[in-house]
C-alpha cells in the first residue's frame, strides 16, 4: 500500500489539513495519509514552537478535524520528530508499505536544511503540495520531489488561527466546527 506521512505540530489542525488529504486520495496519489503529530519539535527554537500545545490535545482536535474523511489515520511517533526518523519508524514498522511524505510548498527552501542533517531523505519520494504565498520553485526541486500542480491550494495555517482568536475575531471558516468548539471549551490560544 502507498502512504503518505503528513508530519505537522497541527497546532491547531486546520480545514486545509483536510484538504491535502482529501485531495491526494481523491486523486488516487496514495492509497492513505497518515498524519503524524509532532510530538518533540526538532526545530523549536528555530521556528518558534517551543509552545506547543499538550501533545494529547493536538491529536484530539486532529481527530476531530479528520473526523469523517476515509482513508486517514492519525498515527504516533513519540520521539524527536526529524522527517527522515520518522519515515524510518514507520518504514520499518510497516515494512509491506511504501511510504512518501506530503509537505506544503513552504517547506521547499528549508529541505536543503532537512538534507544536510539527514542526506538519505532523498530516497523517500516527496509530495509538495501548493500553499498560498509560496510558488512551486524549480529551482529547489530534488529528484525525489513531486509537486502537486492543479491541487487546491491552502489557505489557512495555524499561525492565522492562532492570531485571530488572540485578536478575538472570528476563526470558524478556517477550522472543522468541532475544532473550534474543542478550543474555546479548553481556552486555547487567548
Amino acid at each position: 500500500m502507498k502512504i503518505a506521512l503528513f508530519g505537522g505540530a497541527f497546532d491547531p489542525p486546520h480545514l486545509g489539513h483536510r484538504v491535502v488529504a482529501d485531495s491526494l486520495l481523491k486523486n488516487k496519489i496514495v492509497d492513505e495519509v497518515w498524519f503524524v503529530p509532532v510530538f518533540k519539535h526538532p526545530w523549536a527554537s528555530r521556528y518558534g514552537k517551543q509552545q506547543l500545545v499538550d501533545y494529547d490535545k493536538r491529536v484530539e482536535m486532529l481527530n476531530l478535524n479528520l473526523g469523517d474523511i476515509n482513508g486517514v489515520e492519525v498515527k504516533h511517533y513519540k520521539d524527536i520528530s526529524f522527517t527522515f526518523n520518522t519515515l524510518e519508524y514507520f518504514s520499518k514498522e510497516y515494512p509491506q508499505n511504501q511510504f512518501s511524505w506530503v509537505m506544503g510548498s513552504e517547506y521547499l527552501n528549508r529541505f536543503d536544511d532537512f538534507l544536510k542533517g539527514h542526506p538519505q531523505l532523498i530516497d523517500y519520494p516527496f509530495y509538495i503540495y501548493p500553499r498560498a504565498g509560496f510558488d512551486f520553485n524549480d529551482g529547489l526541486k530534488k529528484e525525489n520531489m513531486t509537486f502537486l500542480y492543479n491541487m487546491p491550494e491552502v489557505t489557512a495555517s495555524s499561525t492565522d488561527i492562532k492570531k485571530l482568536i488572540k485578536e478575538g475575531k472570528s476563526f470558524s471558516s478556517i477550522v472543522a466546527k468541532d475544532v473550534e468548539s474543542f478550543i474555546q471549551k479548553n481556552k486555547l490560544y487567548f
